[in-house]
């Protein structure tokens, strides 16, 4: 039965980046923040496995991976970024996902110099293999 809810699961472990943004077709935003780890490489020498997190995907479920530059901004804490990314996120959710991404862009706050990377992949709504 959980299956058929959610018919897909993202794997992943997190080497210090943003934590991955999950969005769900109704505008439901969290950000995923298991599967913290330590960066890639600074355990060199030392056999050790990674930490990772399974998180169950519904259909039609938004998922926003970027840098740190989209939600850093002089003169502003990450808390304010990220929650500024969510409610952003949330709100347009119903967009097609070219517009969601354009938007999230175009809202990037006056005065960032970081560079700034969105990557994002919407599942489709009808379930696997629809």
């Amino acid at each position: 039965a959980f299956a058929a809810f959610f018919p897909w699961r993202l794997r992943w472990s997190n080497a210090g980046h943003p934590p991955p943004l999950l969005v769900t077709p109704d505008g439901y935003a969290r950000y995923l923040e298991q599967g913290q780890d330590l960066l890639l490489g600074l355990r060199l020498g030392i056999e050790s496995t990674r930490r990772d997190a399974v998180e169950p995907m519904p259909a039609g479920s938004t998922l926003v991976l970027y840098t740190d530059g989209l939600v850093e901004s002089p003169g502003s804490d990450l808390a304010t970024g990220l929650a500024r990314l969510r409610a952003q996120a949330a709100a347009i959710a119903h967009l097609p996902l070219e517009d969601v991404c354009d938007e999230i862009v175009r809202r990037i706050p006056h005065g960032t110099t970081d560079d700034v990377a969105l990557l994002a992949l919407r599942l489709p709504a009808g379930g696997a293999g629809a």
